[in-house]
């Protein structure tokens, strides 16, 4: 049947397209219109969304007239309290007919405001979800943290407190009793808090899932004097730590949860290089995680001048053991201005396994030789006098071999010609960019270097960005006859049928050329496009026995 009237649509589909509506909106828009959407936005079948961010008065009159007319209605309020926040406040009547009210949000309040409002909320019978982002500084948290505790059916709580080099956050709690205890089972404090504070808190949420926390403050806590927590559902952790949390520290803290972790998130930017010794990571997790199923941590390496960047000097290597290649937790490399980004995550398949038959590498022989490389910034020295890229890939092969590079801005010969000289098991290249136009643009010293290097190394698979000239061939034309797999991002067909004339030209004239794989990547890419490459290929007189797919927004082309 043909709908040519939205009036003819069902009260089902207005009431989905509803879902994704503000209720103010919903409101302003049909409330006056006729009779059955007047019937529609009444039903009790219709749940409104309340997001307020507006001063303008038409908004500020249809939110009163919501909250006046709709509370048993009203599923969620959003509330960005910088304007008008009195008026809002006092029109915002909590009482026990907010039936269905589940989440709310308060963006921008004064603590004293929020501290006004938290008690009237433990007359809610469903309010499952709240989130806190303070206005301004509050020096002790404690008072908010106990009108928290006191909501009777919070099972989410997210807390996010201003911070300020001239005060320090604290939260004063005492250990709550078994009458205090609450129903919540996600934490996420997003604010400074020290070891003892945790505990305090957690000791009023002992049915927590999911923690998470940031760990800011410079004061001393001495762990052992903390008694341990009993959190026997906790299985999500996601820890920020930029404060002094050693990792003998950590260990001690995670030692203290009495918790069956099974996910783990960590990033520290505390210079503790134990914190890189991939044999004690594998001694604690086996002891003290051994139901731990996935593992993310990032650790920044800071450079500077006039700053000793701390060097690991252990056995090379030791995150590719039987131990992280069985859980796949696969170590990668990021250079991002004056930081190295080690991390370490559940491997996920990368550019050069997206081939015809959409397979993964599963050995550990391959995954052993997984480890990558990523350059956003090439050129540290820009910033600093005393610090190179050089500096930077040294630090990096105390630690670990690499075996991937992707460079993520436009890179220039000579650079690359250093940085591979550095890294010699590459095996995979992706570049964004590479600055060459013609011949003449290498030296004679750069062209004999490259004769010496290309041959050598050990790349294999080349995934180009960024190709807009023909002319920017010239160094991959240069490699073509080592490598077996290339990948080109083109900006159109006419692009990548320009590309494939070239280079199945230039393999044509190579009796020993490796390549055996293309593979260009075209918005919008099609079928029709495989068959114009063929007429194309078959005019030109280029054609060999290959395979050429279409799969998404790929072109492939294989052959033996």
């Amino acid at each position: 049947m043909s709908i040519n009237s939205i009036e003819n649509l069902s009260d089902e589909l207005f009431y989905e397209i509803f879902d994704y509506l503000n209720g103010c909106e919903i409101y302003n828009a049909f409330s006056n219109l006729n009779y059955r959407f007047q019937r529609l936005i009444n039903s009790s079948s219709l749940l409104l969304k309340l997001n307020y961010s507006h001063s303008k008065e038409i908004f500020m009159n249809n939110y009163q007239q919501v909250l006046h007319l709709n509370k048993d209605q009203i599923f969620s309020i959003h509330l960005w309290l910088s304007q008008n926040t009195n008026q809002i406040i006092s029109s915002l009547n909590i009482d026990s007919s907010f039936i269905h009210l589940e989440s709310l949000v308060f963006y921008s309040i004064e603590p004293d405001v929020l501290i006004s409002i938290l008690p009237k909320l433990t007359c809610l019978p469903r309010l499952f979800s709240l989130i806190i982002d303070p206005w301004s500084i509050q020096k002790d948290l404690g008072n908010i943290y106990r009108l928290i505790f006191n909501l009777p059916k919070l099972t989410y709580i997210k807390y996010t407190a201003m911070e300020s080099n001239d005060v320090d956050i604290t939260i004063s709690l005492p250990i709550a009793t078994n009458e205090q205890i609450t129903s919540i089972e996600y934490l996420i404090i997003d604010h400074s808090c020290a070891i003892d504070e945790l505990f305090a808190i957690t000791s009023y949420t002992p049915h927590l899932r999911r923690l998470k926390f940031l760990s800011l403050t410079n004061r001393n806590v001495n762990i052992r004097n903390i008694k341990s927590m009993i959190l026997p559902n906790l299985t999500h952790l996601s820890i920020h730590i930029y404060s002094k949390m050693s990792f003998n520290i950590f260990r001690k803290f995670i030692s203290k949860l009495n918790s069956k972790i099974k996910v783990l998130s960590l990033t520290t930017i505390l210079e503790d290089i134990t914190y890189l010794d991939a044999n004690r990571w594998e001694n604690f997790i086996l002891t003290k995680l051994p139901q731990l199923e996935k593992f993310y941590f990032k650790y920044s390496a800071y450079f500077a001048e006039d700053y000793e960047t701390p060097v690991y000097f252990g056995q090379r290597d030791q995150f590719i053991s039987s131990f992280w290649l069985q859980r796949r937790w696969i170590l990668d490399i990021e250079f991002e201005f004056e930081n190295i980004i080690y991390s370490i995550r559940p491997y996920q398949k990368r550019w050069y396994e997206y081939d015809t038959q959409n397979t993964m590498i599963n050995s550990f022989d391959e995954l052993s030789k997984s480890i990558r490389l990523s350059l956003d910034d090439l050129c540290p020295e820009q910033w600093t006098k005393t610090i190179y890229l050089n500096d930077y890939i040294n630090h990096t092969l105390t630690l670990t071999q690499i075996y991937h590079l992707e460079i993520h801005e436009k890179i220039f010969c000579d650079k690359l010609i250093e940085i591979l000289h550095l890294l010699p098991n590459i095996i995979t290249l992706k570049i964004f960019s590479l600055s060459i136009l013609q011949q003449g643009d290498l030296t004679d010293d750069e062209i004999e270097f490259l004769c010496i290097l290309l041959p050598k190394n050990q790349i294999r698979k080349i995934c180009f960005g960024n190709i807009e000239d023909k002319d920017e061939l010239y160094m991959l034309l240069l490699i073509c006859s080592r490598i077996n797999h290339l990948q080109i991002q083109c900006i159109n067909y006419m692009h990548a049928e320009l590309l494939t004339e070239l280079i199945l030209t230039e393999i044509k004239g190579v009796s020993n050329s490796l390549l055996r794989f293309l593979c260009f990547s075209i918005p919008e890419a099609h079928d029709e496009m495989i068959e114009k490459l063929e007429i194309m290929i078959d005019r030109k007189n280029l054609r060999f026995d290959f395979i050429i797919k279409h799969v998404m927004d790929k072109i492939y082309l294989q052959w033996k």
